[in-house]
């Protein structure tokens, strides 16, 4: 998520009312609302759904009987609460950017709300996590321009290049997994790039996969069993697929700034961060189910 105030600037109203409508094929539909902002999203193997609410630290819980509940509240400081993912036993991982050295980085949360410092961060931002192959949790750093591989409560820079810097500050952002390597969001850039897992687990030279200007504002990312990726943007208000031959699709518009996205299935589940005054879970039903998480 780029690091965006509480409401939207009165340009960027302004572009989004002066904006044709696209056609939209998804018509995604109202999960539960929320009263702070919104950011991420993750689904745990029992099919649990948890939300981060970004400025209350508040991690909720969504169950399969339509309940929301409070599962644990982070020291959010004054950072921001970001992107999160589940292990195959249903802990649930937060990027939380504090901005104080004893409480930013990586929190580890076990499904009963037992909340924990996983692994320290230099301060930056934080933000899409996904697991690898070798088990170790990989997340973006928007502002520092990074990744890093967490692992066992340590972290270390993974993979840095110029392709993963923003040119307005919001750089890599959502990451996800796919067939020896990963796929990473760069938000200013309208762009994917792709990092090979080379040999030993270091990062290969990474390389544009997709450039597209209906990707500007790229958040969270995720593919679908035939490698399709899913995409939304918090500037465009959109979620958009790239196609297997590298062509950019818009699905649906008119969102409310969209972020964080996971699947569960053939539902498609995504956060609306709210700048615009809704922030909420939303829900959506694609042709094919999300291509099955790695999971540490």
């Amino acid at each position: 998520m780029k690091r965006i105030p509480l409401l939207l600037s009165s340009v960027a109203l302004l572009t989004l009312i002066a904006t044709p409508a696209q056609a939209a094929a998804l018509r995604p539909v109202l999960v539960q609302p929320y009263a702070d902002l919104t950011e991420g999203v993750t689904v745990a193997p029992d099919g649990t759904i948890y939300v981060g609410l970004l400025t209350k630290g508040e991690i909720r819980k969504y169950d399969n009987t339509g309940t929301d509940s409070l599962l644990a509240t982070l020291p959010i400081g004054e950072g921001k609460l970001n992107g999160l993912a589940t292990d195959r036993r249903g802990n649930v991982y937060a990027a939380l950017n504090s901005g104080q050295a004893a409480t930013n980085g990586i929190w580890r949360i076990t499904s009963y709300g037992e909340a924990k410092l996983y692994a320290a961060l230099p301060i930056g931002f934080a933000n899409g996590l996904a697991f690898g192959p070798d088990g170790a949790l990989y997340v973006t750093d928007t502002t520092n321009s990074v990744v890093y591989r967490v692992d066992d409560g340590k972290a270390a820079v993974w993979a840095k290049s110029p392709l993963l810097v923003g040119s307005d500050g919001t750089g890599a952002n959502g990451i996800a997994w796919r067939s020896g390597a990963f796929y990473v969001a760069v938000s200013d850039e309208a762009q994917i790039v792709r990092i090979p897992y080379g040999k030993g687990g270091k990062a290969g030279v990474p390389t544009v996969y997709v450039k597209d200007a209906k990707l500007a504002g790229a958040d969270g990312v995720a593919f679908d069993v035939r490698g399709q990726l899913y995409v939304p943007s918090y500037t465009g208000n959109t979620l958009s697929i790239v196609r297997t031959g590298g062509g950019v699709e818009v699905l649906a518009d008119k969102l409310d700034s969209p972020a964080s996205l996971a699947f569960d299935g053939k539902a498609l589940y995504f956060v609306n961060i709210g700048g615009n005054g809704a922030p909420s879970l939303m829900k959506t039903k694609v042709k094919l189910a999300g291509q099955p998480l790695l999971r540490g």
